[in-house]
């Protein structure tokens, strides 16, 4: 079912639903108006008759008949008949019914007659007359009567309520077909822009007011389509430099043996050709893995095994790894005062393997494009719930504007031709980072250098 349906289905049923309730209230209180006031004339025609009484108890006269119907009667302390003003009625006043009366003092009643379509309503009292009985016996006064007015105008207030509730739920109906018509308009509007043909020109949905919900969703949308159009296109840039790269060492190494087959007639001469190959086959190597890592993050996002982790630990763990890896580099690590005066260990929810692969990457950036010049790393709080680790080098630096583009895949600093590489290490290290809810942030040292800057949301105590 479309929305607009729902709409004018869920309007009309409420719409309908509130006056039903309207008309049910009106009706019923009508109703009960009616039956009041005709059990009130009832109870006063019956009190009336007790003016008729004479001091011996007889009766003088008749009561004026103003009511459709209307039909009186008298039983004395006996409980015999003294009065009645029809010859023939409808209604037989039991034994068991006088004592009831005699008991409860007022009845009021209603009872099927033939021919009527209604009830009749009735109202039996006790009174103890002119002379009043020395056993404490009293009179009983019966009035009956149909209320035609009274149904006939109840009647004619149901069927006003029936056509009423048809005519006005029929006019709900065709108003919330071009209310739904006008509130879903803005959203059609979008519908129609997504059907038009695909042309080569960058699509971007235009709301009629980007202040309502459907401008907020044409903007997400138009947010998402931006993203979108980002990561293909660094997705192609990727492929494009990764079949570059691929390809370099690849064809190295075809050379290098074809060579050897082709003119290479000693082992000197073959073993120098086999150790270039094997030189190219560690650099696809090295490659491959790297690449293989960066596709493994990518795909892991939230479902990496994550627990809480001290950070100390983290830093300390990353530098001792770079301190084996390049036993000559000179390595400062430095903790703040911030740092060392927190009452418990800063701790952070993450992934202990990834960090510290991170900051190894990292770290051997800064010493391998400082020509091992000594390295800073300094672990200091930011902020009461942030921590931030720098790490500053003092090599050739990055060219102005740049600091952003490296983060890219395969994406090298241009003033860096002549050191090995294949720019996946700062890439690796950023989405780690982003992956953990952290910041990873690139500026220049200085005096020379970079200063890689690692904000990273530490757990509450």
């Amino acid at each position: 079912m479309q929305i607009k349906h729902k709409l004018i289905l869920w309007f009309s049923s409420l719409v309908a639903g509130l006056l039903l309730i309207f008309s049910v209230y009106v009706y019923s209180t009508y109703a009960s108006f009616r039956q009041r006031s005709i059990e009130d004339r009832l109870e006063r025609k019956a009190r009336v008759t007790e003016q008729l009484l004479t001091l011996r108890g007889s009766v003088a006269g008749s009561v004026i008949t103003s009511m459709p119907e209307q039909a009186e009667y008298v039983f004395s302390p006996a409980d015999s008949l003294i009065y009645e003003s029809q010859q023939t009625s409808d209604f037989v006043a039991s034994p068991a019914f006088r004592q009831r009366v005699r008991r409860e003092r007022l009845v009021r009643f209603q009872y099927e007659s033939n021919g009527h379509l209604y009830p009749k309503d009735g109202v039996a009292l006790t009174y103890a007359g002119v002379s009043p009985d020395p056993a404490g016996r009293v009179y009983v006064a019966v009035v009956t009567a149909y209320d035609q007015d009274g149904y006939q105008r109840q009647r004619n207030l149901r069927d006003l309520f029936i056509l009423g509730n048809i005519v006005a739920i029929g006019l709900v109906i065709l108003v919330g077909y071009f209310f739904s018509r006008q509130a879903l308009r803005p959203l059609n509007n979008l519908i129609g822009q997504l059907q038009r043909p695909v042309t080569n020109q960058p699509f971007r949905l235009q709301p009629d007011n980007p202040r309502d919900e459907v401008g907020v969703l044409a903007q997400a949308f138009n947010e998402l389509l931006t993203r979108q159009e980002r990561l293909v296109e660094n997705q192609r840039s990727f492929i494009a430099q990764a079949s570059h790269e691929l390809r370099t060492p690849l064809t190295t190494i075809k050379g290098w043996l074809e060579t050897s087959v082709l003119y290479d007639t000693d082992i000197d001469s073959l073993r120098r050709g086999m150790t270039q190959a094997i030189t190219e086959l560690d650099k696809l190597t090295a490659l491959s893995n790297g690449l293989l890592q960066l596709a493994r993050i990518d795909g892991v996002d939230a479902q990496i095994d994550r627990q809480s982790l001290e950070l100390v630990d983290i830093v300390l763990d990353a530098a001792d790894t770079l301190g084996q890896q390049r036993p000559g580099q000179s390595l400062s690590v430095e903790l703040s005062d911030g740092m060392l005066e927190q009452p418990t260990p800063v701790t952070v929810w993450g992934n202990a393997q990834l960090l510290r692969t991170a900051l190894l990457n990292l770290l051997d950036n800064a010493a391998k494009y400082s020509d091992n010049r000594p390295v800073t790393l300094c672990l200091e709080m930011d902020t009461e719930d942030r921590a931030r680790i720098r790490i500053e080098d003092r090599g050739i630096g990055l060219a102005p504007g740049e600091e952003d583009r490296v983060l890219l895949p395969l994406v090298r600093g241009s003033n860096v031709q002549t050191i090995g590489g294949f720019g996946i290490g700062l890439t690796l290290a950023y989405r780690i980072i982003s992956l953990h809810g952290g910041q990873l942030q690139l500026r220049p040292r200085p005096g020379g250098g970079t200063i890689a800057d690692i904000l990273l949301p530490v757990q509450s105590v």
